[in-house]
């Protein structure tokens, strides 16, 4: 039986380590590199047919850009008050998906961590740019 020591490896998936989520590339270098494409790989890792596809991720990501958009030159205490509730609702957004089997629980775990740490305009930039960076790292199928 030559062909059974490939075999068993063609359907294993690599473990890899996530990192917690925080929202602050000075603290970490490698936020928008290494834990950006950890997260990506693992996300893509438990892809399947209906679940992760690049559409639903991206619509997450823009919904992501809009308010990001809307954060931008206002304070941390107007953002607070009139862009922050909307990034809350992202984490029922991801629930629902995540109940409809169009994303994984890695995927939901991202945006739920994301949406804690982005409690001031510059870390909800920065979950801009970390999304853009596990986007980028994402294969494109």
């Amino acid at each position: 039986m030559a062909y059974g020591n490939n075999r068993g490896n063609y359907n294993r998936q690599e473990q890899i380590q996530l990192n917690k989520i925080e929202l602050d590339f000075t603290k970490n270098e490698q936020l928008f590199g290494k834990i950006a494409e950890n997260w990506s790989k693992q996300i893509n890792n438990e892809s399947n047919r209906t679940r992760n596809k690049i559409n639903q991720i991206r619509s997450f990501y823009d919904k992501v850009i809009e308010l990001q958009e809307k954060s931008e030159g206002i304070s941390d205490d107007k953002y607070k008050q009139e862009i922050f509730p909307f990034v809350v609702m992202l984490k029922s957004k991801v629930a629902y998906a995540k109940t409809r089997g169009l994303v994984s629980d890695t995927f939901a775990n991202m945006i739920n961590q994301c949406v804690d740490e982005a409690t001031t305009v510059a870390k909800m930039q920065n979950f801009k740019l970390f999304f853009e960076a596990v986007i980028g790292f994402y294969p494109k199928k």
